[in-house]
């Protein structure tokens, strides 16, 4: 049996009214939410009933730009289907996820066809992954090394925001954002407090499920909010801009997005942060190996260094310390180059297993069914 790959989480879709949307039984019960000159927003909010039914529908809008109107749906893909984000659907659940999105619609008293629902607009998703920890790794032990990372110049001049707590880490700026959090920990938390915001009774109920079974879940997920954020990404793996629901809707594109977010934010400039081996002089052989032309004051510095990055916050505590004695340049022109040396003598396989269970997972990107997993396990 071929294993199926995982991949998106949200999305949200736009489909103009002229392209066949049909609102049934009369007037609709659309609530205004904002009115400017050329733009107007109406929202729908479940009924009472439809809250208590157990059921997951997508968030709808209805939208005016301009002289065009537009239905607007954002959609927790794996919600929709199993009632919870923690099982993955796959590229094979493509024509599962059109049929009950076109039911859930017609909850509202809206009706779209599926060939319409096809081609829908994508101006915002999420691809995602959820790790299994094995071997008694936490998420916790995971997101303690996470902490340490140095970020990259790229993501420092857009304005960052880097928050951490005991159960995620999150990287984000207006358009595009990483969020690695404890899933399980997360499904406790109240709405304020917790990252997934969009909790299902289902998800509440299999947070006791997790807790019995002592299962360790980590989250990756990548957030192209921005427009122009997301299509560039897009374009970059072969995709045009504003894409359609199918077109996004590949195994192949969301592995390759977060795989790239977790690469390039993370594990490729950070390495050594995670290494096991931590003796001084081990590390001294290791570059002295690597770069024989290094003279010994060079090679000295770089094991200081490298014990000052592992200590307690990491890099970005160095990083503060130094900035403040030092122009903010002479970080990027001079620690920075050193820090390429120290991660080039590293390697994946000598790394703390909770983040080489990560970056393995994310390579074979396979999908987790968490109550396959439930029932094995209990």
């Amino acid at each position: 049996m071929t294993k199926q790959s995982a991949m998106i989480d949200t999305v949200i879709l736009s489909i103009p009214y002229s392209a066949g949307i049909i609102e049934m039984s009369g007037p609709l019960p659309w609530t205004l939410y904002s009115s400017k000159r050329g733009f107007t927003k109406y929202i729908m909010k479940e009924t009472p009933i439809q809250k208590a039914d157990g059921l997951k529908r997508p968030s709808i809008r209805k939208v005016r730009r301009g002289p065009n109107w537009f239905l607007e749906m954002q959609i927790s893909i794996p919600k929709l289907l199993y009632m919870n984000n923690v099982d993955e659907v796959s590229e094979t659940d493509f024509k599962c996820v059109l049929e009950t999105l076109k039911l859930r619609l017609q909850d509202y008293g809206i009706r779209i066809f599926t060939h319409v629902l096809r081609q829908a607009t994508v101006i915002a998703f999420h691809p995602s992954k959820n790790i299994l920890l094995s071997e008694g790794y936490t998420s916790s032990s995971v997101l303690i090394e996470l902490k340490k990372i140095n970020l990259t110049k790229r993501m420092d001049l857009t304005g960052y925001k880097f928050e951490i707590d005991g159960h995620s880490l999150q990287l984000y700026t207006q358009s595009h954002s990483v969020v690695i959090y404890d899933k399980v920990a997360d499904l406790r938390k109240n709405k304020k407090r917790a990252v997934d915001k969009d909790k299902s009774a289902g998800q509440l109920s299999l947070f006791h499920c997790l807790k019995k079974a002592r299962t360790e879940v980590l989250r990756i997920e990548v957030r192209l909010i921005g427009k122009r954020k997301m299509n560039s990404v897009l374009v970059k793996n072969g995709l045009p801009k504003y894409p359609t629901f199918e077109q996004v809707f590949r195994n192949d594109i969301c592995k390759t997005i977060v795989n790239n977010y977790w690469h390039d934010l993370i594990a490729d400039k950070n390495l050594f942060l995670f290494n096991m081996q931590t003796n001084p002089k081990q590390t001294l052989k290791k570059l002295l190996l690597k770069f024989p032309a290094m003279k010994p004051k060079e090679a000295i510095h770089l094991v200081g260094l490298d014990q000052l990055c592992r200590d307690e916050n990491g890099v970005r505590e160095l990083r503060q310390m130094i900035e403040k004695r030092t122009a903010k340049n002479n970080w990027y022109n001079q620690t920075s180059k050193a820090i390429q040396k120290l991660n080039s003598i590293q390697d994946i396989a000598d790394c703390q297993g909770g983040v080489r269970q990560v970056n393995d997972q994310l390579k074979s990107f396979e999908a987790l069914k968490i109550y396959n997993l439930l029932c094995k396990e209990l």
